[in-house]
């Protein structure tokens, strides 16, 4: 005993409360290393969305990759950003880590309509997202205990949530949110001018959401998504139909080229947004 009457053994350790374990929000993660053969076949990623859990694919070298579900295979994505073909270009070090998606939807429901999200792992939060999931997948969580394991598999889905964020560079406003939908829809409707059958149903689709939810998107535009699409169409032909490098196409295949099936269709909607008909905007060939 001390001459104050306290004992001398050392007194129990308090544990803050922020040192004590926290649950990872319901993300459940679960990372796993992938061979090439596994990308071959897409009905393992069906039955993965199937499960209601999200895919990260992550490589060293070349970037990482968020899908949200297997309609989103079909979609490229957000340009400017080196990334690899999961299907021409599988690589052996490719690592995947799976989260349940409701539990991500809800920290960031914006991503709900969005395209797949691309991120960088050679610097930044991705670097850090990947280095720690090939940790996992090395089997660097087993020595630790289970409060220990549950702390580090929190950190794992704070990373993840920070380099989506990092990665959109997003403003999280409602006007944010709405421009940045509207941003990767219209790029996903430019790249798909070609097909006859894009429609505003094959579109809502493709990004899981309603129909009523893309015209509102659009809303304030002349025709709503239709008159969009029809005035992109437009606008291309015109310029191919006033390219020299492509006086050897005629007209109709020009329009089918851009996708427009009726030529009738085609010119009547042509000379009601232009004010002249197709012929009149090719230029004159030389004579002699």
């Amino acid at each position: 005993m001390s001459k104050d009457g306290r004992s001398s053994e050392q007194p129990a350790r308090v544990i803050p409360l922020a040192t004590l374990p926290v649950p990872s929000r319901g993300f459940e993660p679960i990372v796993q290393r992938r061979s090439s053969s596994w990308f071959q076949n897409p009905e393992i990623f069906a039955r993965c969305f199937a499960g209601e859990r999200i895919i990260f694919l992550l490589t060293q070298q070349d970037g990482g990759i968020l899908y949200l579900n297997a309609a989103q295979l079909a979609i490229p994505p957000e340009d400017g950003v080196t990334l690899f073909s999961l299907r021409e270009h599988p690589q052996s070090d490719t690592l995947m880590l799976s989260v349940r998606k409701e539990a991500l939807l809800a920290q960031l429901p914006v991503l709900s309509g969005l395209p797949p999200v691309a991120f960088s792992t050679r610097s930044g939060p991705g670097r850090f997202l990947f280095v720690t999931c090939d940790l996992i997948v090395q089997d660097a969580l087993s020595p630790s205990s289970s409060q220990t394991q549950a702390r580090l598999l929190k950190h794992l889905t704070d990373l993840l949530l920070t380099t989506l964020l990092d990665s959109l560079d997003l403003d999280l406003s409602a006007a944010g949110r709405r421009r940045y939908r509207q941003k990767h829809i219209r790029t996903y409707i430019e790249t798909r001018l070609h097909e006859p059958d894009l429609t505003p149903q094959v579109i809502a689709a493709a990004y899981g959401i309603s129909a009523r939810a893309l015209y509102l998107l659009f809303d304030g535009e002349p025709g709503a998504v239709a008159g969009w699409i029809l005035n992109r169409r437009l606008e291309r032909i015109y310029k191919d139909l006033q390219s020299s490098d492509l006086i050897s196409l005629n007209i109709a295949e020009i329009a089918l080229k851009h996708g427009f099936r009726n030529a009738a269709h085609f010119s009547r909607r042509f000379r009601q947004k232009f004010g002249v008909s197709p012929r009149d905007v090719r230029p004159k060939r030389l004579i002699g």
